[in-house]
């Protein structure tokens, strides 16, 4: 299948883009690594179906950055959306947890705009915490296994992790029926503190601030309807030694 993947070389992006090629589906990458700005977005003719992951993403960048966050994610998507409809491409694209709650940042409401203005056919994932090889060194996992970690909340967290990510837009693309919003978690949280400790690290615990999520727990009833299953759960590993 002739498929096109915006944010190609991203964290997601580069394991399902991986996954994708080894199935034998030709890839059209959109990324910044290629000078490929999805402002300026453009569909071939050819083109079966639209992965978008591409967003700018980060709830505490979202205040510093709140006009970029609303250009990327919203209008340059709204523009993505539009092209799929002239062209009557299917669209899978990346939501997330905050949508949960999503008049708390910039970021969230951004995410919750794009689930109001997809296309009817469209498919939207909504992500909870992903990890997994090549996420950013400032999210939760990566600061555990550098052990770099300043501080641990409280908080709830469905982590799931990258690689069950990829199987839930591979059992969406074997469903070209489906539409609506997806939830993709792991159906379990796990205490932040809870999971520093299981590690062996000894840091301070806080509340977290206001704009964050308490919790993020995704079931994720409808993908499971499918047949999907996540096969991995971060309390099962050990994140470092």
């Amino acid at each position: 299948m002739d498929i096109t993947l915006t944010g190609s070389h991203g964290f997601v992006g580069t394991h399902l883009r991986k996954h994708l090629e080894a199935h034998g589906h030709s890839i059209d990458c959109w990324d910044v690594k290629f000078q490929k700005n999805i402002a300026d977005f453009k569909i071939k003719p050819y083109t079966k179906l639209v992965i978008h992951l591409a967003a700018l993403a980060g709830i505490r960048e979202s205040f510093e950055q709140a006009d970029d966050f609303w250009k990327t994610n919203v209008v340059y998507t709204k523009n993505i959306f539009d092209l799929c409809v002239q062209n009557d491409t299917r669209i899978i694209y990346a939501s997330s947890s905050a949508c949960l709650r999503w008049f708390g940042n910039p970021y969230s409401i951004s995410k919750y705009v794009n689930e109001f203005t997809a296309p009817a056919n469209s498919v939207g994932l909504r992500f909870s915490t992903v990890w997994g090889e090549g996420a950013r060194g400032d999210m939760l996992v990566p600061q555990i296994q550098n052990k770099t970690i300043k501080y641990a909340t409280t908080h709830k967290r469905d982590l799931i992790h990258v690689s069950d990510v990829v199987s839930a837009i591979q059992t969406i693309i074997d469903h070209p029926q489906e539409s609506g919003v997806f939830e993709v978690g792991v159906g379990k949280t796990v205490n932040v503190d809870e999971l520093v400790a299981y590690n062996g690290l000894d840091v301070p615990v806080t509340d977290g601030f206001d704009y964050e999520s308490k919790e993020n727990l995704l079931p994720s009833h409808r993908l499971r309807s499918l047949g999907w299953e996540p096969k991995r759960f971060i309390m099962d590993e050990k994140l470092c030694n």
